[in-house]
């Protein structure tokens, strides 16, 4: 409903206009055509679920991705199928439990295929995937891929480890996920230090990342018009952007966001081949059309919004640094002349030019991803924007380093080149690490909007934006008027969510881990692997929260530590059969009783009580809760009268029970509350 809503009131603003109807037509039509796109998926992915859903199938696929899982020696895969029972198939899957295996590897196995949960289905389709699959066994490894993908991916993974080779943990685990996309060597604690700095998407290669490396791709960004007098040059630069766009493909193992920029720069390049004028815009928006063709909803994913959108905010920010240097050119054409200016003055104005147009950029993309992140119910960072103008000119010598030292360290020959570059890449990641330390231990580093109360916001701000520019109203009025308002609106919002407990539900349907947040703490039920883990930090960081106060680890027997960081990290693997714990903390006061082949968490707020249960259980007297906090564990030792489920359904479930509860739940200690 906000993004209905936003676009309701752009129509609106576009049909009051005598001369701007045309592109109020323009929107509505696309607007059909979408539905239409919409409507052919569905029937696409129906079509798939009616042939392969609720029975057993023998497959052979193409491991995509990978990630660790709850079960100890398997993994939480992404699929591509090729042969389903013998027959040629052509779609993606999500299993879960898959025996240990690597992405760009090819398998046969036997699965059961479901359609995913209600409240993920959007999610799902957004990430291609049709179905989700459960692992039954004969699991046979076969020859490697030999698809561009599959050969990306091991491409990927041979540059990661020529990449960390001579770096530490830290700065080579940043640098592999900013140039080549491996995350799986990135500090949990850099990773939230970075989420609390505004900078989490230098750590995701994107758009952005091919935007800086492949230069003034776009034709909009300032440039130097004597060298673009000559259009042979022009088309060499184009080849040039394409084939560093191809390369970041091929580095980064095929990943979406990369696909879609580097699309955006195939379609800018055949543009200046075919002796078309240089539109931004217009390469955007058909590289936008080409990377939803196959999936109307690809716009659904947060990676696709957040992408274009800083895509917009970074060309409105060079138009902006265009305008400025073009008045102040004409003002010197148009003044006294002056003497010729030193050598020094020359290099001071060339650094404060390109100083500015760093600010100008980042504040454009900073405020361009701003809406998608408040209507997503993201947290935002205050200092993103300020982050942005000191790191932002860091990136592209980083990601050139970074290539380089990978590149390098493939080939004996090249060892003392792979040092100096190695070293060079370390010292710069180093000082974006501290930066990002420094600035997330900062108050005030996250803000939480709640979605609805955002959106109302925003379209408060769009119209006193509109009836400043319909009233002529000069800009010295217009913008503290704004900048109040929006200080108001935040303020208020944060007085109404003071008091509010967010319960969350995270991670997969057989493993789900338990996030409560209050303010600026949280304490985490965690139930292991790397996808869990994930899921837990991209909620805090959803929640605007980077302090875990409590981690409970409920693995009875943990093949791998809690990577969570958090002040305290209590283990109900080492506790005796028979005890308990009991701790308290800003969100909830929490009780821990182990047994021989289980566990219980009973948590408190204000005047309820919340249960979830992990392995077995068996208690003399049932437990007294509000809200069951489901699990695959039967909950026959508790009475309950909620249910707060992150799956449709589990086998100890009736009949009435099923495709009931909500995943979420924002209650006041001693108020109202709601589910979600």
């Amino acid at each position: 409903m906000p993004f209905a809503a936003f676009f309701v009131a752009l129509c609106l603003l576009l049909f009051t206009g005598k001369r701007t109807w045309r592109a109020g037509l323009c929107l509505l039509l696309g607007a059909a055509a979408g539905a239409a796109a919409v409507y052919t998926t569905d029937a696409g992915l129906e079509q798939v679920r009616v042939q392969y859903a609720g029975r057993p199938l023998t497959v052979v696929a193409e491991v995509e991705k990978t990630a660790e899982s709850y079960l100890p020696y398997a993994v939480d895969a992404v699929l591509h199928l090729e042969r389903v029972n013998g027959s040629a198939a052509d779609f993606r899957v999500a299993c879960a439990g898959l025996p240990d295996c690597e992405p760009g590897q090819r398998v046969r196995c036997r699965v059961e295929l479901t359609p995913p949960a209600q409240r993920d289905r959007i999610d799902r389709c957004a990430d291609g995937i049709a179905l989700e699959g459960t692992y039954l066994g004969d699991f046979t490894p076969l020859v490697p891929g030999k698809s561009f993908r599959a050969r990306t991916k091991r491409l990927q993974k041979r540059l990661s480890a020529s990449l960390r080779r001579r770096m530490d943990g830290s700065t080579g685990g940043v640098l592999a996920a900013m140039t080549v996309g491996d995350r799986s060597y990135l500090p949990a604690a850099l990773g939230s230090a970075y989420r609390g700095a505004g900078l989490s998407h230098v750590l995701v290669v994107s758009g952005m990342h091919v935007s800086v490396l492949c230069g003034e791709l776009f034709g909009s960004l300032p440039c130097r018009e004597r060298k673009e007098r000559s259009y042979r040059r022009r088309r060499a630069k184009a080849v040039w952007a394409a084939l560093l766009a191809l390369l970041l493909v091929g580095v980064t193992g095929f990943t979406p966001s990369v696909r879609r920029a580097a699309v955006a720069v195939w379609v800018s390049s055949l543009g200046v081949w075919v002796y078309g004028a240089p539109d931004a815009l217009t390469s955007l928006a058909a590289a936008g059309i080409l990377m939803t063709a196959g999936n109307a909803y690809g716009v659904c994913d947060i990676g696709f919004e957040l992408s274009f959108a800083s895509v917009l905010g970074t060309l409105a920010g060079a138009e902006c640094f265009r305008r400025l240097r073009e008045s102040c050119r004409r003002e010197k054409t148009d003044g006294p002349r002056r003497k010729r200016p030193s050598t020094l003055r020359k290099l001071a104005a060339r650094t404060g030019w390109t100083l500015l147009e760093a600010v100008c950029i980042s504040a454009g993309a900073s405020l361009g991803a701003f809406p998608v992140l408040v209507l997503r119910g993201l947290s935002v960072s205050i200092w993103a924007v300020v982050s942005g103008m000191v790191v932002l000119w860091m990136v592209k010598p980083m990601m050139l380093l970074g290539l380089g030292t990978a590149f390098a360290g493939l080939l004996p020959e090249a060892e003392p080149v792979y040092g100096t570059l190695s070293r060079a890449a370390s010292f710069l990641t180093g000082l974006l690490d501290r930066w990002a330390l420094w600035v997330s231990q900062k108050p005030g580093a996250g803000l939480y909007f709640d979605t609805a109360y955002a959106a109302v916001v925003c379209l408060v701000l769009l119209a006193l934006g509109w009836l400043g520019m319909h009233w002529k109203l000069r800009l010295r009025l217009v913008v503290p008027c704004i900048l109040l308002a929006a200080t108001v609106s935040v303020g208020v919002g944060n007085a109404l969510s003071r008091d509010l407990v967010h319960i969350d539900l995270v991670g997969s349907v057989n493993a789900p881990s338990v996030v409560v947040t209050r303010q600026d703490a949280a304490l985490v039920l965690f139930r292991g692997g790397e996808s869990a883990r994930q899921a837990v930090e991209n909620r805090l960081a959803r929640r605007g929260v980077h302090k875990i106060e409590l981690v409970v680890d409920l693995r009875l027997d943990p093949k791998t530590p809690c990577a969570l960081t958090a002040d305290t990290i209590l283990s109900a693997a080492d506790m005796e059969p028979g005890t308990g714990e009991k701790r308290r903390c800003a969100p909830a006061a929490m009780e821990l009783l182990r047994t021989r082949q289980g566990c219980l968490v009973r948590l408190t707020v204000g005047n309820r009580q919340l249960v979830t249960l992990s392995g077995q259980l068996s208690l003399a007297a049932p437990v007294e809760a509000q809200w069951l906090l489901a699990s695959p564990a039967d909950p026959a030792a508790v009475r309950w009268q909620q249910l707060l489920s992150l799956g449709d359904g589990y086998r100890w479930m009736g009949p009435g029970q099923k495709g009931q509860g909500s995943s979420s739940l924002t209650l006041r200690r001693h108020g109202g509350l709601r589910a979600e």
